[in-house]
């Protein structure tokens, strides 16, 4: 269990926690490559693994590089290194393709980190650009907007904005919650891969290689 957001609580106290790749390329399904849903003393109470689950082990395509996202309707979204996102029930995982439903998000590029979610809307961090999804009710999902900026960082929301690093050049985007247009950028140094903004008031702060940064009025 490696997700970088690390575990996400439900309403009812259990955990969810995503998990990487496994020794296991055949054969039983070993609870890798998975979504799995914890009880308050660890125990497992449901999971999820893509049919594919065998052939992402045995190339390093692992769901748990990004870690699980609640959403209305008792919904979970989930995305990892093959470029597939998964929208699942919170009430019960689904066991091995037991999704509600999938399909292609971030263009075939990995998703590392965290997500931000407003609402029935994912913002998922990609190794191209930030990516907006919109969940219907019934629990299916579709691109809103792409972004090629450069923001590939773990995405918090704020203002109306959404504030994403580049986590290879340093630089921090400001982008239109709604649209995904670029709206600022301010260099801030280099970080380290999976750093996210942190917002308080009007103010971002990133932790980078060599210290805190503060961006006023951001």
């Amino acid at each position: 269990m490696w997700a970088t957001a690390g575990p996400v609580v439900e309403p009812d106290g259990n955990l969810l926690v995503a998990t990487g790749n496994g020794a296991a390329v055949a054969g039983a399904w070993d609870h890798t490559d998975s979504v799995l849903e914890l009880s308050p003393t660890l125990g497992l109470a449901s999971a999820f693994a893509p049919s594919r689950w065998a052939y992402d082990n045995a190339h390093d395509l692992d769901l748990g590089s990004v870690s699980p996202t609640l959403l209305p309707n008792g919904y979970v979204f989930i995305a990892g290194k093959s470029g597939v996102g998964y929208v699942l029930r919170q009430s019960n995982l689904g066991g091995v393709g037991g999704q509600v439903s999938s399909g292609s998000t971030c263009r075939g590029q990995m998703a590392f980190g965290g997500t931000a979610v407003a609402q029935d809307v994912v913002y998922l961090p990609c190794a191209n650009g930030v990516q907006a999804l919109a969940v219907t009710a019934g629990g299916r999902f579709s691109v809103l907007w792409s972004t090629g900026s450069g923001a590939n960082g773990p995405p918090v929301l704020g203002g109306g904005a959404v504030f994403s690093l580049n986590t290879g050049t340093g630089v921090l985007f400001a982008l239109s919650q709604s649209s995904g247009q670029q709206l600022a950028q301010i260099p801030i140094g280099p970080v380290p891969h999976f750093t996210s903004p942190t917002l308080v008031g009007a103010d971002a702060y990133i932790g980078t290689d060599y210290g805190v940064v503060m961006v006023q009025g951001a």
